[in-house]
């Protein structure tokens, strides 16, 4: 059950077994928060533990203390634990963050922005640098430029899951369950399809950029060992 709207912006951390580089993480956060109350923006920070480790979880407990909101939940899946701490927000926005990701000091600031010029969109980065086991550096495309395609879905994805968008739209829009076994993964994928299938525009936010650690073992690399989907736009 999702609370009343109290405040403009829950920031959703999903964590796992991210150990100390879950302060890092957190500390980007933070930072991204206390640039946004500085402008007087309301926020509220939901860290959810899938499964997390002890490290991991004792990490974040001191970072945030009482200051966050913590779910332990056992869904062993990165959408599936963006999906519970969506039902806990109690902000008119959510922005995901996961564990060993980083945020640009102003993304908050500037997603916010954004929104209240177009509050029926998806915003992302302008820019996504991978760093860990790939060094890779991409440019979040706007969906209702020239450049997009949307029949490039059906082959790789434009769009990153570390997003902020209304409430509204992640609880019309729940993200889909992998299921590795069926060959079905990089959530993220589908709900770039299933969003931009029914009209909804995902749009960059100029000079914000993510950083996002990719390591051998994860979903998506399991997911890529495997070939992933071909078809991602069925819904769910």
């Amino acid at each position: 059950m999702k609370s009343a709207v109290d405040c403009d912006i829950s920031i959703v951390i999903t964590a796992h077994r991210e150990g100390l580089l879950s302060a890092p993480c957190g500390k980007s956060a933070l930072l991204a928060k206390q640039a946004a109350e500085a402008e007087g923006l309301r926020c509220q920070t939901i860290v959810v533990l899938d499964r997390a480790d002890e490290l991991t979880s004792s990490v974040l407990h001191e970072l945030f203390g009482e200051g966050a909101v913590y779910l332990e939940t056992d869904e062993g899946d990165p959408g599936q634990s963006r999906n519970r701490g969506v039902e806990q927000a109690s902000g008119t926005c959510v922005s995901f963050l996961d564990g060993d990701d980083l945020w640009s000091e102003n993304w908050l600031v500037e997603s916010y922005r954004c929104y209240l010029e177009r509050p029926d969109v998806v915003y992302h980065p302008a820019c996504l640098m991978r760093f860990g086991d790939e060094r890779l550096l991409f440019w979040h495309v706007d969906s209702e430029c020239r450049l997009c395609d949307p029949e490039y879905l059906l082959w790789s994805n434009y769009w990153d899951a570390m997003s902020f968008a209304e409430a509204s739209i992640f609880r019309k829009y729940p993200f889909k369950a992998n299921d590795l076994a069926l060959g079905f993964g990089h959530e993220d994928w589908h709900w770039s399809a299933w969003t931009l299938q029914d009209g909804v525009q995902h749009k960059p936010v100029a000079e914000t950029i993510h950083f996002k650690r990719g390591r051998p073992g994860s979903q998506m690399s399991q997911v890529n060992s495997i070939g992933g989907v071909s078809w991602p736009v069925s819904r769910p």
